[in-house]
Parts: C-alpha cells; structure tokens; sequence
C-alpha cells in the first residue's frame, strides 16, 4: 500500500478513486478486527469492560466509513463507464458494493436496534453475520490481490516467466503463475475462515454443539431428584422453541450439583428463606409462554418456561416497606443485576427450572435462572441462587461497563 496515496493531492480522477479504494481498505479493516473481537467469548469473558470499549469504536468507526462511500457516489457512474469492457471487474464491484452496503445498513440497523421491533433486529444480525463470515472473506481477496506489493509480486513472477520463455502448448494442465498465486491466497483465506463460519451455521444447519459446561456431569446426573414437568410443559405449550439461543458467559460456568446448590431470599424481608435442591423442587411451579431477546440483536420465541413466580417468592418471605429494589445474585460469584420492586412483580417475571420441558442447561444458566420476558436478557441473571430485598438502585454487571439502564424491549 502507497501511503502517500493518503495526503497527496490528486487531481486525475483514477487517483482518486485510489485514494478512496485505500481509506475504505483502512477501515474496512479495522472494523473487520473489531468485530471478530466482539464475537470472541474470550474477550466478553476476561476483558469485558475492554469489549464495551471495542463495541463504541466498531460503532464509530462504522460512521465513518460512510464517508468513502459517500464520496465515491457520484463518481460511480463515471467509474462503470470505464469498466465497461471489463465484465469481470464491473461484476467484482457490484459485490464489493452490495456487501459493503449490506454491512454498513445492517450494522446501522443494530446499532439503534432498541428502537427497532425484535423481528427487524434478527433480520439485521442475520444480514451482519452473513456479510461478515461471506462477504469479509471476499473482501480481504480483494485487498490483498488488488494491494500494491501483492501486484509487484505478480509482475515480478510475469517477468521471470517471460525470461524463461516458457511455452505452455495448447491443453498443457500447467497453471500460470498469476492464477496460482490468486487461488492460493483464496484458498489460505477460505482455510481461516471455515472454521467461524462452520461454529455460526451450526444451529442454522440443525447441528448440536457439545456442551461447553465445565462441570463434571450433565444436569440430568448431577441433580436428583429431577423436577417432573408439569403437563403443559412436555410437550410445551407453545410448541417448543423457535429460534436458537447464542450462549454467553462473563465467567468460566459454575460447577452446580444437588450437594452444593442452594437458593436464598433474605435482605428486607421479614421472613429470610432458604432451600436446598430437594426442598425447591418441591415447590409449586407454573408454565408460562413468552419471548426471549437479547440486546445483541437476537431472539428466540415461544419459549415454553416452567418455574416459580418471582413475586410467589418474595410473598413467601414477606416484602418490608422500605424495600425498594430486588438485587438478583448468581453463582458465578460476579455477576448481578437488579429490578425496582414494581417490576419484579410483573406478573411474568418467573425464576424458571424448565424449558420446553427439560432442565434448562448449564451453558443456558441452569438449573436455575431469572427470566424478565419485556426486558432484554443481561436482566435475566444465569445460575440465579440469591435475591435480596434492598432499599436503593443496584447497578448491574453489565449496566457498570456502559449497558442501559433502561432494559426495556420496544415491543
């Protein structure tokens, strides 16, 4: 890369296109390593509040780079004109446009995706992911064998070939050294991508991923007794789940067994409670259908819950006065989070044992964990065992590192 091309005055309009080509590669780039960092569960689990960091500048550099494509606009038609013999370089354009453009209004779209209905979100981190694990593959091609140094490779391998003065007779299976090398680099790239883009298909393609639960057993061993689902959880009322849930975690997953587990209310209450495995199973529960949505832009829907009621709970250990806020703990031993008194007596909010009639799974927050169906989920605290009665605002893990506040989902 030439980078003089970046403070040079150009004035023939080749070069400016050049130039613009370079500062669109620029932050082409660094939103492409931006955003594979935001995707990295190593990242969200030991630097999250350097994630929130990286999050903002993926935004902002995203704003940017509207502007090469804004200033290459009016000069797109003058452009095609001279790519009017080259089929090939005009349908390479075309693609370059669309998944820019593709990128550019789906991330728009998630960025102010709180302000959007869920189903347009989805649609969004649909499109974003598909131009990301597709189209910046195709991208990084085009840089690479478009770049200064990779073209003087080919010139330099072009003037070798010519000083041999090797002849390649008709039907001859040797490949020339340009189309060799530009297949290479493909193939180099389609090799470090796989992987990615084989881990995001996987639910799109109906394969299940293996736990990655740190625990020694399976629920379904590590628990006993077993809660017997109530009729309208198995089969689910709401016909099982649709859509498929991305698992997060802030922590390494806490290793939880019907010896350790424990469930508490305490704080401002009059009657502070405490219940083993077998005692909490034993309480009464109830099914409800509802929505699951992420902040990131996800969702799964009809989601079939089975669980107690969280204002059942705090009404069995008695609500004093001067309590205002319910502080949600997780076994993790890090994260939590809080709703006012109001809201944790909507009539929905439930701490769910079962989904779609099965123990809801380690890596999914079981066997216990809050469910706030209006809300987006970093309110819906993982592997739930306390909730306190407090009389003042709790800020939450992820609210600290910049989240809102306002959980709310504009349904």
């Amino acid at each position: 890369m030439d980078k003089r091309i970046f403070y040079k005055k150009q004035q023939k309009f080749g070069q400016k296109l050049k130039q613009l080509h370079h500062w669109n590669a620029l932050l082409f780039t660094f939103l492409a390593f931006t955003g594979l960092i935001l995707v990295s569960s190593e990242f969200r689990q030991w630097l999250p509040q350097v994630r929130i960091w990286v999050r903002d500048s993926h935004i902002w550099i995203g704003f940017i780079s509207l502007l090469p494509i804004l200033f290459y606009g009016p000069k797109l038609v003058k452009h095609l004109k001279t790519l009017r013999k080259r089929r090939n370089n005009r349908v390479n354009l075309y693609v370059v446009l669309f998944v820019l453009v593709a990128l550019i209004a789906s991330g728009l779209m998630l960025t102010f995706q709180r302000s959007l209905n869920p189903a347009l979100s989805s649609f969004a981190l649909i499109t974003h992911d598909i131009m990301t694990w597709f189209g910046v593959p195709y991208l990084l091609y085009h840089s690479i064998t478009r770049s200064r140094w990779f073209k003087a490779i080919e010139k330099r391998r072009a003037e070798e070939k010519q000083n041999k003065r090797m002849v390649i007779e008709e039907g001859n299976p040797v490949m020339n050294r340009r189309t060799f090398l530009r297949r290479g680099t493909g193939t180099g790239i389609a090799l470090v991508f796989t992987p990615f883009i084989y881990q995001w298909a996987k639910p799109y393609l109906g394969i299940q991923s293996s736990s990655s639960s740190t625990s020694t057993l399976p629920l379904t061993e590590a628990f006993s007794p077993m809660p017997t689902p109530l009729p309208k959880s198995k089969p689910p009322i709401g016909g099982g789940r649709s859509g498929d849930f991305r698992y997060y975690t802030v922590t390494r997953m806490p290793d939880i067994s019907d010896e350790n587990f424990s469930f508490t209310i305490d704080g401002l209450v009059d009657r502070s409670k405490q219940w083993d495995w077998k005692d909490f199973v034993n309480l009464s529960r109830e099914v409800q259908v509802s929505n699951f949505y992420c902040v990131t832009g996800w969702s799964v829907y009809d989601v079939t819950w089975e669980g107690i009621k969280l204002r059942d709970l705090l009404e069995k250990a008695g609500v004093q006065k001067k309590a205002t806020h319910v502080k949600f703990y997780s076994q993790d031993g890090v994260y939590t989070d809080s709703l006012t008194l109001d809201q944790a007596m909507d009539a929905d909010v439930m701490v769910a044992m079962l989904i779609d009639g099965e123990l809801i799974p380690n890596r999914n927050g079981g066997p216990v964990r809050l469910i706030v169906p209006k809300m987006y989920a970093y309110k819906s605290v993982k592997w739930l065992n306390r909730i306190e009665l407090i009389d003042e605002e709790h800020i939450g893990y992820w609210e600290q590192r910049g989240y809102s506040k306002d959980a709310w989902v504009n349904l």
